[in-house]
């Protein structure tokens, strides 16, 4: 069903809108070798209207105070009880709190896991085999919960100050610079850092252990860009530090909005269950997939770097500055990243043919998506657990196809600047998937160009599947019919109530030449005009395009006999369509 433009209701494990967050004060104390952490903090709170309790997010945290005050002089204890099951803790006030301006004061205590998300710790071995530990976060999506009692919902976007004492040989790093050091003279320090941006509590970050530190490249905004590892392996940084430089300079363009942090730190963690996690300022990854020696490493793993180096960078933008309101729209996060990724790659190694390389991604993404237990790039999600199962192939690869797509229909510098207005429009904000066709729109409409971007986008993003285009010549001299209907690999009963609308790219040899031609095809059936005297029809040209062709006979063969006219992206999808249409009996 199609859940275009509405904000789904709030399921029962979500929390209030009648309380916000604006500022945490948080300070962390973790115990190592004890993998233990405790913690107070103060948050800045906005009650919309009167409230006599506080509910928030908080699992495997003791909370030991709770104190809700203003600066009226008025205060309330508080008495917390936990609902296990929906990851809350629900703090009953001794009163009615007023509506206006708070703080809720907090302690709590809780364990650093081994289950490699919250604040967990990780283990490694150093150059003289003695195992070592450190304590890292890694929040998304739902998480944070884990290491303090929070809003752990994006659209409670605050500001973060972080406070860590550590043992005095250790390093401890965060989303903002470091404010102060105190020795306090106990083997211990503390360490403050500046406030961050106003961000999504799941993007919040802390590392603390042996770290050492490359050297440091600044980004044109003059932020300072580093790469962390642990001690030995400062020597595999040059590689990924020159990926994000450049990728970060390069998305500050594209955008028209300079990087938005004071400095930006890369951290290679020994244990990291994603390939990387864009926290603002302080990006984690897993160590494979930031360090490398370049003069050593495969093409594959040179790729590699480049791109989840690049798309982490992506979501300093798309993802921390603009966030989804909800884990629904995670594909306005991830498809974007991914996509701007191979942007960022394409710019700086055009010889690599990324975008060619990327048909093989996409037929991955196919194969899933012509299952009849696919989903649509965007659905209801109503717990962690269904956010959680969004990082897929869909909303990745296929997200990143379809906004492909879109870019070469519109017109890169129109697309870029529907990027650029969504961004201006909605920093340090909350988006829904309309809001970036509202943007988009307007950059058609600033190009004096008549495309349905909305009607066009919400067929594929609210849609499960894609269609499979069926060709073939015209009576009528020198047109094609192409017909739409789902791609399947097996029989389904569900009947599609909506048609794609879909830019068809072609190519073709007519009596005037090599003609190209952009179509869109919104019927079950239409005709096109091409040119007289076609042949060499190739529908989908480049690989444009998210959807399989099934050429008659006739246009079949002709195809077969000029291969070496098409290019290698052409005869990739001609291969995959035939080898899936045959696989789904559409051809025999």
């Amino acid at each position: 069903m199609c859940q275009r433009h509405k904000q789904l209701e709030k399921g029962p494990s979500r929390l209030s809108s009648a309380v916000k967050p604006s500022f945490y004060k948080l300070k962390v104390i973790p115990d190592i070798e004890g993998a233990t952490f405790s913690g107070q903090e103060t948050i800045s709170l906005t009650l919309e209207e009167a409230q006599s309790r506080i509910v928030l997010n908080s699992t495997e945290i003791v909370i030991k105070k709770a104190l809700l005050s203003n600066k009226k002089g008025s205060s309330f204890n508080g008495k917390v009880s936990y609902d296990e099951e929906k990851q809350l803790a629900i703090i009953e006030l001794d009163g009615q709190a007023g509506k206006g301006e708070w703080q809720l004061e907090l302690a709590f205590e809780g364990i650093l896991n081994n289950k490699l998300r919250g604040f967990y710790r990780s283990s490694y071995k150093d150059g003289s085999g003695v195992q070592k530990h450190i304590a890292t976060t890694k929040f998304e999506p739902s998480d944070a919960r884990r290491a303090f009692p929070c809003f752990d919902e994006p659209e409670f976007k605050a500001q973060f100050q972080i406070t860590i004492e550590i043992d005095k040989e250790l390093t401890a790093i965060s989303n903002s610079p470091l404010q102060s050091e105190k020795d306090l003279g106990n083997g211990k320090k503390l360490l403050e850092f500046k406030p961050s941006i106003k961000m999504s509590s799941y993007l919040v970050a802390y590392v603390v252990g042996e770290f050492e530190a490359s050297e440091i490249v600044p980004a044109k905004s003059g932020a300072p860009i580093r790469v962390w590892s642990v001690p030995g392996k400062k020597h595999l940084s040059a590689y990924a530090l020159k990926w994000a430089k450049f990728s970060l300079d390069y998305f500050a363009e594209y955008f028209g909005i300079d990087y938005p942090g004071e400095k930006l730190d890369l951290v290679a963690i020994p244990d990291f269950a994603s390939g990387a996690m864009e926290n603002f300022g302080c990006i984690t990854f897993r160590e494979t997939a930031l360090l490398l020696d370049e003069s050593r490493a495969t093409h594959s793993e040179l790729l590699r770097v480049a791109e989840v180096v690049s798309h982490e960078n992506a979501h300093m933008w798309f993802g921390d500055l603009v966030t989804m309101n909800w884990w629904n729209g995670l594909w306005l996060n991830e498809a974007f990243a991914t996509f701007m990724a191979a942007k960022a790659v394409h710019a700086f190694m055009p010889e690599w043919k990324f975008w060619e390389s990327f048909n093989i991604e996409k037929a991955g993404a196919m194969r899933i998506d012509g299952l009849n237990a696919s989903r649509s790039i965007e659905f209801p999600v109503q717990s962690p657990e269904d956010a959680r199962a969004m990082f897929d192939v869909l909303t990745y690869e296929k997200g990143c196809a379809i906004l492909r797509m879109l870019e070469l229909y519109l017109g890169e510098e129109v697309f870029r600047r529907g990027c650029a207005i969504y961004m201006a429009r909605h920093q340090y904000a909350n988006t829904e998937t309309a809001d970036l066709w509202l943007a988009l729109d307007q950059a058609v409409k600033e190009a004096e160009q008549v495309i349905p971007v909305s009607k066009m986008m919400d067929s594929w993003v609210y849609q499960q599947g894609f269609p499979l285009v069926t060709v073939a010549k015209a009576d009528a001299g020198g047109s094609i019919v192409l017909k739409q209907h789902p791609f399947r690999y097996l029989p389904s009963a569900e009947k599609h109530a909506e048609l794609w609308h879909l830019p068809v790219a072609l190519r073709a040899q007519t009596s005037d030449g090599t003609v190209e031609r952009y179509f869109l095809l919104e019927e079950a059936e239409q005709s096109f005009y091409v040119g007289e005297g076609l042949q060499g029809l190739v529908v989908n040209a480049e690989g444009k395009g998210f959807f399989r062709v099934s050429y008659s006979e006739a246009l079949r063969q002709e195809l077969l006999a000029g291969l070496n006219k098409l290019s290698s992206a052409e005869r990739f999808n001609l291969t995959s369509d035939l080898w899936a249409a045959t696989q789904a009996g559409a051809i025999a």
